[in-house]
């Protein structure tokens, strides 16, 4: 027979041979009501409509069937999901210092890649909730809770003592999911080519932004009373109580996470797809970004005003930095401009970088190093840190840059000395090799060397 009754119970469960068994059971017990209510004097319709009532809601009625007829499902899909949230648990301690953007007086880089991870990590929370309510899986929502809870009191529990070498942060989820926020942020209050520009470079978050201080607590916390009203409501469903006051929350928060969850992941893949593309089609790799920003501070004019050259850096297409106005980043570094005064008379320095402080910390030579620039022993560099070390006063700057030996470069810096007319360049080379061990006998894995130049002539150096 044909009843809406019995097509919600129906739509609700999920083993089509259940189904049938279900609703002929069902069916059954109805027509008995219908006979009934006919025998007794009601019209056929009315008493079709007495006994539909009488069977009651049928989400009620579906959820504990439904439960019970398709426990092998519900018990691969229960293994998965807490597995995945377990998972997720540990990587929220275990990599926090890559997704810290910024905590109280710490500025730590933006990575397109912790924008992607920690995006795609709360969609898989989401789309875990989700699941457990269309499935009615109480566990799921209560391990979802439980690990938002336990990463909340890490916050209070955390040892200062044992903190990691580049974070002061305690290693909890709220943090973690700072770069989620880095997309809409940037769009927001820059514009959506400001976000594109600073897609595959180390931008510093700022660090007394509201977005990424304040909001991953409410984020974290919006999830933990998601989880809790979850659970009461698929609890109650399965003793067959009264839940429909479960609905209305429950599903605003849906919407809400879901809507900006797709908004954010279009913005980073749509903005990710166009810098691709742009740079493919510049030529704008790393290494060919290295060298121009570094050819750049070596044939820059620094006679001009220091306003001169940070609206020439704009019109270059670097990403200006908002907190630092004379800092701009490309996709192979740094370059900084400066002005002042010092024992030579006033000056105007310009400085490339080839990368921050906050990449990536080697425990064993004690520094900072970005892990892009850690190169193999290939003929060519050993042969060019080769050339390197021959280098010594006297030499001809001229000659030294028509040898391609600074591509190696990892910091230049050009003063030029007004009072004076002098220009000065300090330049450094830091190289790390692979398999770098400081207790190497030859240090063949690890080079430095820092030349002074003056009137186009090495003056000093350092090694």
């Amino acid at each position: 027979m044909k009843n809406k009754f019995l097509d919600k119970v129906a739509e609700q469960i999920e083993d089509e041979r259940s189904r049938e068994l279900i609703t002929a059971e069902l069916e059954s017990h109805l027509l008995d009501k219908i006979d009934y209510y006919v025998d007794i004097g009601y019209s056929k319709e009315e008493a079709e409509k007495r006994a539909t009532e009488e069977m009651g809601n049928p989400e009620d009625t579906a959820v504990p069937l439904n439960a019970l007829h398709n426990n092998n499902f519900r018990d691969l899909l229960l293994f998965i999901c807490c597995g995945v949230i377990i998972l997720m648990f540990f990587c929220t301690i275990w990599f926090r210092d890559a997704f810290i953007y910024s905590y109280d007086n710490q500025s730590y880089r933006h990575s397109i890649l912790c924008d992607f991870v920690s995006l795609a990590f709360l969609i898989a929370y989401v789309v875990m909730l989700i699941l457990a309510r269309k499935k009615h899986i109480k566990i799921i929502p209560l391990f979802v809770a439980i690990s938002f809870i336990l990463q909340f009191f890490s916050v209070i529990i955390y040892d200062y003592n044992e903190a990691a070498l580049t974070s002061t942060a305690p290693p909890n989820m709220f943090y973690f999911y700072q770069p989620v926020m880095y997309a809409i942020v940037k769009t927001v209050t820059e514009g959506f080519v400001a976000y594109s520009k600073c897609i595959f470079i180390e931008v510093p978050a700022e660090t007394d932004s509201f977005c990424f201080n304040v909001l991953p607590y409410i984020l974290g916390l919006l999830f933990i009373i998601w989880s809790i009203i979850l659970f009461i409501k698929i609890l109650k469903a399965e003793k067959v109580d009264n839940r429909k006051k479960y609905n209305i929350p429950i599903r605003l928060i849906e919407i809400c996470a879901s809507v900006f969850l797709s908004v954010n992941l279009i913005i980073t893949v749509t903005a990710t797809a166009y810098r691709t593309v742009n740079d493919f089609a510049t030529g704008n790799s790393y290494s060919a970004s290295r060298e121009k920003m570094s050819e750049y501070v070596l044939n820059a004019d620094l006679t001009r005003d220091k306003s001169e050259i940070i609206d020439e850096l704009t019109l270059e297409g670097y990403y200006a930095d908002t907190e630092i106005p004379a800092e701009f980043y490309g996709k192979g570094g740094t370059i900084s401009v400066d002005s002042g005064m010092d024992n030579n008379g006033r000056y105007t320095t310009l400085s490339y970088n080839l990368s921050n402080e906050f990449i990536t910390y080697d425990e064993s030579v004690g520094a900072f190093i970005n892990e892009r620039d850690i190169y193999d022993k290939t003929p060519e560099i050993l042969s060019d840190v080769d050339a390197i070390k021959k280098i010594d006063k006297g030499d001809d700057f001229e000659s030294i840059k028509e040898s391609g030996l600074l591509k190696w470069a990892n910091g230049i810096c050009k003063t030029y000395y007004r009072d004076k007319k002098k220009t000065v360049y300090e330049i450094n080379f830091t190289i790390y090799f692979k398999g770098y061990d400081d207790t190497s006998d030859d240090g063949s894995n690890f080079f430095f060397k820092n030349l002074t130049i003056e009137d186009e002539k090495v003056t000093d150096y350092c090694d």
